[in-house]
C-alpha cells in the first residue's frame, strides 16, 4: 500500500482540501517526493475507470511523456489506486520535489518580483507542439527556481486537467485557452505591456498576438465558462482522435 500522510517526521503538508491532499516527504535515496492524493471519490468512479484512466494514472502518463521530450515538469515516480479506511477510494501520484522552487503566485505575493515570463511561453509552445493542453494554466501551477547569479528557471506542474491530442495543437482554439488563462491570471500582477514580448517568445506574429490579447480581455475564468471550455476541449479531442484513427485506416500501405 502506498504511504499516506500521517504527520510523520519529515513529512510536510502542502494542501488539504476535501477531495485533494498533497504532502511531501523524504525519499529513501535522498531528495524528497511530493505525493498527491485524490480522495473521497464518488461511487461511480469505479465504473468510470472501465473507460478512462484515473487522474493519477493520467497525470503520470502525461508527465512521463514530457520527461521523454525534455519538457520541464515534475519527474513522475509512481501512481497507485487504493481503498483507504478513512478516505475511501483514492488515487495517489508521486513526483520528485523540485526543492527550493516556489510557485509563481507566491513569488509575486511575497517578493513583488516581476520575472520575465518569456521562458514560460517558450515552454508552453513546446507543450502545444507536442499536442498537450495544460487545462489549468495559472501562476500557482508554475514553479520558479531562482539560482544564485542565474536567470529564473520555470517548471509547469499539475497536469490533472491536461489532454493529449494526436498532433500539435499550436495555433488552435484549444491552445489559445491555455494562453488566455495565463495572461488573464497575471493581469494586475505583472505589467501587461510585457505580454507582446511573451507572445513573441511563444511564436505569435504581431497580428495574432493583438487578437489574442483582445480575446484575453473578455476571458472569464470562473464557472460555468471554465467547465464549458473543458467540455469543448474534450469534444475537440474526441474528434481529433477519431479523425486520426480514420486517417490511419484509409492511408495507403507504404
Amino acid at each position: 500500500m502506498a504511504p499516506v500522510f500521517a504527520a510523520l517526521p519529515g513529512q510536510t503538508r502542502i494542501k488539504d482540501e476535501f477531495h485533494t491532499l498533497i504532502w511531501s516527504e523524504p525519499l529513501p535515496g535522498g531528495g524528497r517526493q511530493v505525493i498527491k492524493m485524490y480522495r473521497r471519490q464518488p461511487f461511480y468512479e469505479t465504473w468510470r475507470r472501465w473507460f478512462l484512466p484515473c487522474r493519477s494514472e493520467w497525470e503520470h502518463r502525461v508527465l512521463a511523456r514530457l520527461l521523454r521530450h525534455g519538457i520541464a515538469g515534475p519527474e513522475p515516480l509512481w501512481w497507485r489506486r487504493e481503498l483507504h479506511p478513512q478516505y475511501g477510494r483514492c488515487d495517489l501520484l508521486a513526483t520528485r520535489e523540485n526543492e527550493g522552487a516556489i510557485a509563481l503566485d507566491l513569488l509575486l505575493q511575497q517578493t513583488g518580483a516581476t520575472p520575465d515570463l518569456a521562458p514560460v511561453f517558450r515552454l508552453l509552445r513546446r507543450l502545444h507542439d507536442l499536442g498537450v493542453s495544460h487545462g489549468a494554466l495559472m501562476p500557482r501551477n508554475i514553479l520558479v527556481s531562482l539560482p544564485a547569479g542565474g536567470p529564473p528557471a520555470f517548471q509547469l506542474i499539475d497536469f490533472a486537467r491536461s489532454r493529449q491530442f494526436p498532433g500539435a495543437i499550436t495555433g488552435t482554439r484549444v491552445a489559445s485557452f491555455d494562453l488566455r488563462s495565463l495572461l488573464h491570471a497575471v493581469r494586475g500582477r505583472i505589467p501587461v505591456a510585457q505580454a507582446p514580448g511573451w507572445l513573441a517568445a511563444y511564436g505569435l506574429a504581431d497580428a495574432a498576438a493583438r487578437r489574442l490579447l483582445r480575446q484575453t480581455a473578455g476571458h472569464r475564468p470562473g464557472r460555468p465558462w471554465r467547465h464549458l471550455r473543458r467540455m469543448e476541449i474534450d469534444i475537440r479531442l474526441a474528434a481529433a482522435r477519431l479523425g486520426h484513427a480514420l486517417g490511419r485506416r484509409v492511408a495507403p500501405n507504404p
